[in-house]
């Protein structure tokens, strides 16, 4: 687990991420976000969308086991993060952990 979080702060760093569930569906919509981190307590109003959203695009989705704040701390963000959307993941290796079996 420690290896994702290290490579969901190198795609933050150097990549393209969404971050919140509104942003995340909008890249979804556009086909742009290609992976969705999602924490263990997401809005529980916009949940569904997301789920629906991520079903009908096809992206990969990769449970986080902490809160929004464990997330948002990750993240490297003063605020909380529910969900974030990975466009780019830049320099890391993040789509291979998740798809690798890790963690999904």
């Amino acid at each position: 687990m420690s290896e994702v979080i290290g490579s969901l702060k190198v795609a933050v760093e150097t990549g393209v991420c969404v971050f919140g569930v509104d942003q995340t569906i909008k890249g979804l919509q556009r086909g742009s976000v290609k992976l969705v981190v999602v924490s263990s307590n997401p809005p529980k109003g916009r949940n569904e969308a997301l789920e629906r959203m991520v079903a009908k695009s096809g992206a990969k989705v990769h449970r986080f086991p902490g809160s929004g704040w464990d997330l948002a701390s990750v993240c490297s963000r003063n605020h909380i993060v529910s969900v974030v959307g990975i466009v780019d993941p830049g320099e890391s290796d993040i789509f291979k952990r998740v798809t690798s079996g890790e963690q999904k």
